[in-house]
């Protein structure tokens, strides 16, 4: 069957990929073709340049469910390994892409590249839409303050904790993916029982070090929450990055539950304290805010 296609690693899932996407679906319902999107599952620099330790943005179920979402018909995986590595774009062209999918339209933006050494971009699509039968879509990039819309900068702004700006740049909120495992028990002690999670890809990038309003999915339902992230100085003597929410209403035991956090706003920096009782005045604190927060909101 034909089809109109893109390809990319789309990770993140952003306002730039949300037009290519968006572009992609129209095009396919325009014609009666399905809408096909290529992409990996695994970052590509893992194989490329696996000393960069890359981080994602968005796991595989979670680019599978966005993209599903923004109506895409088919998401075809591609595994990224060594000797995918050393395709170059033409062999990928002919010996795969277009015998597979059998693309009428193939959608690309300016990012977009594929093959070794990155050679299969807009402009070498174009150069063999002639002999293979396809025309090529090329869409211009979405800018924020003169500035393409990327993975890499809302990876930055992340790290930076400037959490406005990066769920600006990918539409909605940045979300966490993992499962409940079970901590010290040291919040509950404090009157603060904390869900704490375990990432479902541990390659998936964990924000700067602090205490977010969060919304939080989970099978009962979805609650409002405080996120810390960070080593938890006061209560805890190793360097070890952990990922602990207070569930605003809500005291059920979930231990190995599934749970996806929404980050919603950056409230502080993590801090060290001189004693647990002022830990749990600041705690206090923050979930007076949330709450002060909550009740503007509605």
């Amino acid at each position: 069957m034909c089809s109109v296609l893109s390809i990319g690693n789309f990770d993140g899932v952003h306002l730039g990929h949300q037009r290519i996407l968006q572009r992609l679906v129209d095009l396919a319902k325009q014609q009666g073709y399905r809408s096909v999107v290529l992409t990996f599952d695994s970052h590509p620099a893992y194989i490329l340049n696996p000393e960069a330790q890359p981080e994602t943005l968005t796991p595989r179920e979670e680019k599978q469910y966005l993209l599903t979402t923004l109506g895409v018909d088919k998401v075809e995986f591609i595994h990224f390994d060594k000797r995918f590595a050393q395709l170059t774009a033409k062999e990928f062209l002919e010996e795969y892409l277009i015998p597979e999918f059998k693309p009428r339209v193939i959608v690309v933006g300016y990012d977009s590249h594929f093959g070794h050494n990155r050679e299969g971009d807009h402009e070498f699509l174009a150069r063999w839409s002639g002999q293979y039968g396809y025309n090529l879509e090329y869409i211009e990039p979405v800018e924020h303050e003169g500035v393409p819309v990327s993975s890499s900068r809302i990876r930055e702004l992340l790290h930076e904790g400037n959490l406005q700006e990066a769920n600006s740049l990918l539409g909605r909120p940045y979300t966490l993916l993992g499962k409940v495992v079970r901590g010290y028990g040291r919040g509950r002690a404090l009157g603060f029982p904390t869900a704490n999670m375990e990432l479902a890809d541990p390659h998936q990038l964990v924000p700067r070090s602090g205490v977010y309003l969060s919304k939080v999915q989970i099978r009962q339902g979805e609650f409002f929450g405080l996120t810390n992230i960070g080593v938890s100085p006061t209560l805890r003597n190793d360097d070890k990055t952990i990922i602990e929410t207070y569930l605003l209403d809500f005291s059920d035991q979930i231990y190995g539950s599934p749970l996806a956090i929404k980050l919603l706003r950056y409230l502080r920096e993590e801090r060290m304290f001189q004693s647990q009782a002022e830990l749990v005045a600041a705690m206090e604190g923050d979930l007076k805010q949330v709450r002060a927060m909550l009740n503007e909101a509605t």
